[in-house]
This record gives C-alpha cells, sequence and structure tokens, in this order.
C-alpha cells in the first residue's frame, strides 16, 4: 500500500503535476492540502477519469483538503466537531483496513499573535477528534495514517538553521509541545523510521533564490502512522522532481509504502 501527501498550494495550478504524478506512481491514497477552491470548483472529474475516487473540504483561495483514493472510503468526516470553519482544514476517510486523516494544520502568523494561539488550541482540539472519531481498542488508537501539512518542523535536523529558526511559528517549542502531545496517542513518523539522516525537507520557499539547490528547506509535511500500522512500513521517500517541475508547489510530495 502507498500513501502519499501534497501540499499543491493551488490544486487547479497544480493540476499539471498531480494527475500525471498519478498516473505514473499510482498510490492507493494520495491527500492534499491548501487546494484553495470552492467545492463546486474542485476538478474531481480529472481525478474520475483516472480511475480515482476524490473527497475534498474547501473554500475559494484559502485552506482546502482534499482524499483522492483507489479504494471507495466507508465514511468521510469534514472538520473538527466544533467549528464549521475547521472544514476546510481536516478530512477523515474511513476504509475497510485503515482509517486515513488528512489535515493542515494553522501556520500561526507570529508567536505574539492571536493565530498562534489559535493554532496550540487547534492541536488539541485535534487530539480529542482522535479520540472521539477513531475506533479504539484498549484506549489506543488503531489503523491511523495521520498525514499532511503540519506546520511543525519536530525535530532540529527537519530545519536548515535551527539556532536562527527557533522562534519561529513552525519551529517554536509550543508548536513542538503541542504536536508531540498528539503524536502521543500511538503515533510514529514514518518517513523518520527509515530516514534519520538530515537534510531532508519537503518545504522550499518560493522567495529564495536557488532554494533546492543550497538546501535551504523545511521538513513540515509528515506521514504519522499508529503503531499496528507503523510496523508494516517498508519505506518513505521524499519525490524532489516534484519541486523542480515548471510552475511547482513550494512544497514536495512526500510518500510511505507499507505492506499491507
Amino acid at each position: 500500500m502507498k500513501i502519499a501527501t501534497f501540499n499543491v498550494n493551488s490544486i487547479r495550478s497544480r493540476l499539471h503535476i498531480v494527475i500525471p504524478w498519478l498516473k505514473e506512481n499510482s498510490p492507493d491514497v494520495l491527500c492534499l492540502q491548501e487546494t484553495k477552491v470552492s467545492d463546486r470548483q474542485f476538478p474531481e472529474a480529472d481525478f474520475h477519469r483516472i480511475g480515482y475516487n476524490v473527497y475534498f473540504s474547501g473554500n475559494k483561495g484559502l485552506n482546502g483538503v482534499a482524499i483522492a483514493s483507489l479504494e471507495e472510503a466507508k465514511e468521510i468526516i469534514k472538520g473538527l466537531n466544533s467549528e464549521p470553519a475547521d472544514k476546510d482544514r481536516l478530512i477523515l476517510a474511513k476504509y475497510d483496513k485503515f482509517n486515513v486523516v488528512n489535515t493542515y494544520i494553522p501556520q500561526g502568523f507570529k508567536i505574539d499573535s492571536p493565530k498562534f494561539e489559535y493554532k496550540i488550541k487547534w492541536y488539541a482540539r485535534l487530539k480529542n477528534f482522535f479520540e472521539s472519531n477513531i475506533a479504539q481498542n484498549n484506549n489506543k488508537l488503531e489503523k491511523i495514517i495521520w498525514c499532511g501539512d503540519l506546520n511543525v518542523a519536530p525535530e532540529d535536523i527537519d530545519v536548515h538553521n535551527p539556532n536562527g529558526l527557533k522562534n519561529h511559528v513552525c519551529f517554536h517549542e509550543r508548536t513542538k509541545t503541542a504536536f508531540n502531545e498528539v503524536k502521543s496517542l500511538g503515533f510514529v513518523d514514518i518517513f523518520r523510521k527509515h530516514h534519520p539522516e538530515p537534510e531532508q525537507y519537503t518545504f522550499y520557499d518560493y522567495r529564495t533564490q536557488d532554494v533546492v539547490q543550497k538546501k535551504k528547506g523545511w521538513r513540515v509535511d509528515l506521514i504519522l502512522a499508529t503503531h499496528d500500522l507503523a510496523e508494516k512500513s517498508v519505506d518513505s521517500y521524499i519525490d524532489i522532481k516534484t519541486r523542480l517541475q515548471k510552475k511547482p508547489s513550494d512544497h514536495v510530495v512526500l510518500v510511505s509504502e507499507f505492506d499491507i
């Protein structure tokens, strides 16, 4: 089984990358973030033509999440429980053998802003969401793949300049603590399971010239899985080619493979 995640920074602007990538790589599931399109205008026909079901929730020009899958989902849940506005940041798809939660976590703007406090609280609400919406066995979450743009670089090796970026909203200690509170429910970082080496990034800022070549990146796109699935993971890799194509997203495709 192959699971992938990609912050597209506008699905309609990145179809020239997404659809050929799906045709060439045939993942079982592809999670998309920052689709930036209303549901009425989501290009679902392009996915259907190549054999994918697609589930989406978004608004024009802002946020937006989607899940494309070869298997038809048994159930779809959009958003966290209490705020309708969250429907463009989370989508849960339940399948026969596993569940996929795709999230686009708030970025946070600045550490002294209300948006940063909202981000920290969003992580806490996400933890409650997992505990409330996914079947549990002996109080442990089971068979979940959680992925997306989590707007957190969990470790020093996940940023190109840890000392200089320590107060950034995606690398601040409060952000990492909030992320780890959710991770502590029983999730494993699949990429890091297979690749402990540094300079492995999924985001390269448009504003820096030759940013990929200079390796000035961040690893903020993650695929995590509960222990029962993590034990069956066999590989994970970053497809850097998706950042080097014409009119790319500022993120890359991240893939994890499981022997299921």
